[in-house]
């Protein structure tokens, strides 16, 4: 395996980080306690990290309060009556594919695209397994987390109530803990906590799902069972008016709860095959986490709502206010310290008082300001390369010409983009004019430095080093591929098939204490 054919020997790899030859650099990257009270408290009621990831009051990327607005969830590239504004819609609704289809790949036995590995994608249910639009509770054997219905949980399980006793009390900070650890024992890796309070609120979409192009031009005549909107109202629980596909999140104090579903690396460096795309297995691994995770909340006395509809709980904000990782340069996913560029995220409400989160620093949005490795490998030219410009809270337009006029009640320019972020610009038309009229992508979230492995002493290095300075991260984004931690191309693709990889493609004990068995 190419892994183990680098030209790079472990002690020139070592020398290339000044850690060779008696020079001090490995007392930087050596974490410090004073005594063993520290020690004990670091540990206490949290999950394992790494020590360089360290809990900070504000989150390394700015954010500008006063420019966070609740958003439509329609108003997003990933509305077709949004991107088809660039084209035109008549042009957009004749788009096709130049690339090569899958079909002919598998006629011609193309790596990556062949029986088998398309059979994988087709049982692991696509994209968005687990996924159902059903309007009735249980829907598909009731546990479908995103059914509407089911969206406040599927209420199966006796109440305290209906058991004869009182609702469970405690702190805000056993809560935290109780619920992280009924998360991970239903598959969550971690958990990030906030309240939702006024700046938070700003975060909930006003709309929740994406507009079709039988809406162009006026997205703002769409009814409400197709854009899905959210209302904070006077009331003491979450409602939902199916008829009018409206949802009533009540003005009570709430919690919003992120949590993390690991995805499989190994595929995920295989993208944009067919058998690479099967790596998005977090809708169908999420599906028991969230759906046990609501009757557990139900259980103890308290009320909770899924991320439903679709766009109503962007995953960005809890995952970064949180601590679950920091933003990224392309601004589509975040970075985690333990999974990289591609964690699979999702939210839910509570109104179960728990204790908030921190942010952290893990040196990674700053390693993102001296790589820019996604930019280059970037199909599409979407990403903003290293130098061509810093991070800014100014909206810059696509650099496809809109043919259209703006849509109602959205920006002439930059439409899509929610303010508020100081961060680099992803033109996102452009991704997904390349998407729908050349060939799949999502190869960012394969080619990032942070999705390396953990397992040995020098990844603690590396990334451990990165989080202090940055005196070495050109040298570790130019080592990414030759140590193997690249993107995998022709039949090095199909050697997925012969490896000996963990249960869901990542190690369950990645952020465990307690292990062993």
């Amino acid at each position: 395996m190419s892994l183990f054919h680098s030209t790079v020997s472990r002690r020139d790899f070592m020398k290339g980080l000044g850690l060779v030859g008696g020079i001090g650099g490995a007392a930087a990257v050596t974490p410090a306690f004073h005594d063993l009270d520290e020690v004990i408290s670091a540990a206490e009621s949290t999950r394992k990290r790494a020590w360089f990831v360290k809990e900070v009051d504000e989150p390394t990327v700015e954010i500008d309060w006063a420019l966070v607005k609740r958003h439509h969830g329609g108003h997003s590239t990933q509305s077709a009556a949004v991107v088809a504004r660039y084209p035109g819609l008549e042009a957009y609704n004749a788009m096709t594919r130049s690339g090569k289809s899958d079909a002919d790949r598998m006629k011609d036995n193309e790596p990556g695209y062949r029986l088998r590995d398309a059979a994988l994608g087709s049982a692991n249910g696509g994209v968005f397994s687990g996924i159902s639009l059903a309007g009735s509770p249980g829907a598909v054997g009731g546990v479908i987390p995103t059914c509407e219905a089911d969206k406040f949980g599927r209420r199966k399980v006796q109440t305290p109530e209906q058991r004869g006793v009182p609702k469970w009390t405690g702190t805000p900070e056993e809560a935290t803990k109780m619920l992280r650890a009924v998360m991970v024992f239903f598959g969550a890796a971690n958990l990030g906590v906030g309240e939702l309070d006024d700046h938070h609120k700003n975060f909930v979409g006003l709309t929740g799902d994406n507009i079709g192009t039988q809406y162009y031009p006026n997205i703002d005549k769409a009814p409400t069972t197709v854009t899905k909107p959210v209302v904070f109202a006077d009331q003491p629980t979450f409602t939902w008016d199916q008829a009018k596909n409206i949802t009533y999140v009540p003005n009570i104090p709430l919690w919003a709860v992120t949590y993390l579903i690991p995805q499989h690396q190994e595929l995920n460096m295989r993208r944009p095959t067919v058998l690479g795309r099967t790596t998005q297995t977090r809708y169908r691994l999420r599906r028991e986490t969230t759906t046990c995770t609501q009757d557990f909340i139900t259980g103890i006395g308290y009320q909770s709502m899924a991320d439903v509809p679709y766009r109503v709980l962007p995953s960005g904000p809890g995952i970064v206010l949180g601590g679950l990782g920091e933003n990224a340069r392309h601004s589509i996913m975040t970075l985690s310290p333990e999974v990289g560029a591609f964690g699979g995220y999702f939210d839910m409400l509570t109104d179960l008082e728990l204790a908030p989160t921190k942010p952290i620093d893990a040196g990674m949005w700053r390693f993102c300001h001296s790589c820019g490795l996604c930019a280059d490998l970037c199909p599409s030219g979407s990403i903003t390369k290293k130098g061509e410009a810093e991070p800014s809270y100014e909206v810059r337009p696509s650099h496809l010409t809109p043919k259209d006029p703006p849509l109602p009640g959205m920006r002439e320019s930059g439409e899509w983009h929610k303010l508020g972020r100081k961060t680099y610009w992803t033109d996102m038309p452009g991704s997904q004019i390349y998407q729908r009229s050349v060939d799949v992508c999502n190869v960012c979230w394969g080619n990032c430095v942070f999705n390396g492995a953990n397992g040995a002493m020098i990844h603690q290095v590396v990334k451990g080093t990165a989080s202090i300075t940055p005196l070495f991260n050109a040298f570790f984004a130019a080592m990414h591929e030759p140590m193997g931690y690249g993107m995998k191309h022709g039949e090095e693709v199909e050697e997925w098939w012969n490896m000996s990889l963990p249960s869901n493609g990542f190690s369950s004990t990645m952020m465990a204490r307690h292990m062993g068995y």
